[in-house]
């Protein structure tokens, strides 16, 4: 699958897009990719389109945090603090994965094997630049589809004559 290219405003276009439908249809959604990436701008954009109205902060230091979105409780974890999965019981890891909302995880790379089957993976790197992310989505298991992200790609713009 090839990236989509998204800047910022992109980004939060898509998040919308893609917690509004993981509330929807209760999906776990992991969150890949290196520091700075955008992962927790993705969260927070996932979050708002989930219905969340309170500011959504990142939880590297308590590790989750719950909200309250417009269908219920809607779950933002990050690993990025933890060694490795044998700590994610401590956690409330059982929880998360069968929490029955939308649950969006930072550094899930981090559970290694401990991820559901059934889930969304999005990938966020650096683009050429810099300013701009690399975004690849794909649903695993039985997880629904995924909204696309090159749908939320700002058009090129041709110069008017």
């Amino acid at each position: 699958m090839k990236p989509a290219v998204l800047d910022e405003a992109g980004l939060v276009r898509w998040g919308r897009a893609l917690g509004e439908t993981a509330a929807r249809e209760t999906v776990f959604v992991a969150l890949l990719g290196p520091l700075g990436a955008g992962k927790t701008r993705l969260a927070q954009a996932a979050c708002a389109g989930a219905g969340v109205r309170d500011p959504v902060t990142s939880p590297t230091y308590t590790l989750v945090h719950w909200y309250e979105g417009d269908g219920g409780a809607v779950a933002h974890a990050d690993l990025y603090r933890i060694r490795d999965a044998s700590e994610l019981p401590g956690l409330g890891w059982e929880e998360l994965e069968s929490h029955p909302g939308a649950v969006f995880v930072e550094w899930a790379e981090r559970a290694g094997g401990e991820l559901p089957p059934d889930r969304w993976e999005v990938r966020l790197e650096f683009a050429a630049g810099g300013a701009k992310r690399n975004v690849t989505a794909r649903a695993l298991g039985d997880a629904p589809p995924i909204p696309d992200p090159a749908l939320h790609a700002r058009a090129a713009r041709t110069p008017s004559c």
